[in-house]
Parts: structure tokens; C-alpha cells; sequence
């Protein structure tokens, strides 16, 4: 299976004891999400290292681009107007027009994601039950 995921499930992925890294170990899914999102991480570098455990942010990004595909903002910027007249919030509209160009549902956390129509949006622990 591939979702797209956002940035609050890379946070959940950068502990290694995590429900979301429990699912991926678990599973075979590929995750994609927007290059934007690596921005949301490094804007919160100081807090990702201190609840990850795992040391340094170079580990922690490292190991999320062992997990993640993160895709450049020209394969989905033309549906990003779409995105943000779909949502309520449009700093997410990079997921929602990524998840549109590929066809792709979102794995997220985010009550915005999930209040819009257009692609199907599974939370973590919808993902448990699904998956089993």
C-alpha cells in the first residue's frame, strides 16, 4: 500500500517506539509526501530530536528519507490551487495536492485533512484496525 503522510506521522516515525513505526515494520507500505515537509521538520528540529531519542536531527532526517519518498513541489504544484480551495487550512494543501496527482490516500493525524472530500485520509489508528 502507498499513502502520502504528513508531517505529524514523519514526527510519530522519528521514534522508533511509535504506533507509526510499529505499522511500518509491519506492513509493506511506501510513503511519499511533499518536499515542503521537510521544512515543517526542520522547523521543529530542537523538538523532533528531544522526544525521537534518537540523538541527532542528521540521524533522525536520514533515517525518515530511509522511510519516506519525499517528491519536489513541481510534480504536484498544479494542483495546489485545487488543494487550497478544498481545505480549510492550506498550509496542508502540499499533501492534498500530492495525494491528488497520485492518486494516493493521506495518512494523517490532522482533523483538517480529514474534514476535506477529496481523497480518503486515514488516521493511525484507523490504520491499526485496517491493516490488523
Amino acid at each position: 500500500m502507498k499513502f502520502v503522510v504528513d508531517a505529524n506521522v514523519m514526527f510519530a516515525l522519528s521514534k522508533p517506539s511509535s504506533a507509526a513505526n510499529s505499522i511500518l515494520s509491519r506492513h509493506k507500505l511506501k510513503l511519499i509526501a511533499p518536499d515542503f515537509a521537510l521544512l515543517e521538520l526542520y522547523k521543529y528540529r530542537k523538538q523532533l530530536t528531544e522526544k525521537s531519542g534518537i540523538g541527532s536531527f542528521d540521524e533522525i532526517i536520514k533515517s525518515l528519507k530511509h522511510k519516506v519518498v519525499f517528491v519536489d513541489k513541481g510534480e504536484y504544484e498544479g494542483l495546489l490551487k485545487k488543494a487550497i480551495s478544498s481545505l480549510p487550512n492550506p498550509d496542508d494543501a502540499a499533501y492534498l495536492a500530492l495525494a491528488l496527482r497520485l492518486f494516493l490516500p493521506i495518512w494523517s493525524n490532522d482533523p483538517h485533512l480529514k474534514g476535506q472530500s477529496t481523497v480518503p485520509v486515514f488516521t493511525t489508528a484507523e490504520l491499526i484496525k485496517l491493516l490488523g
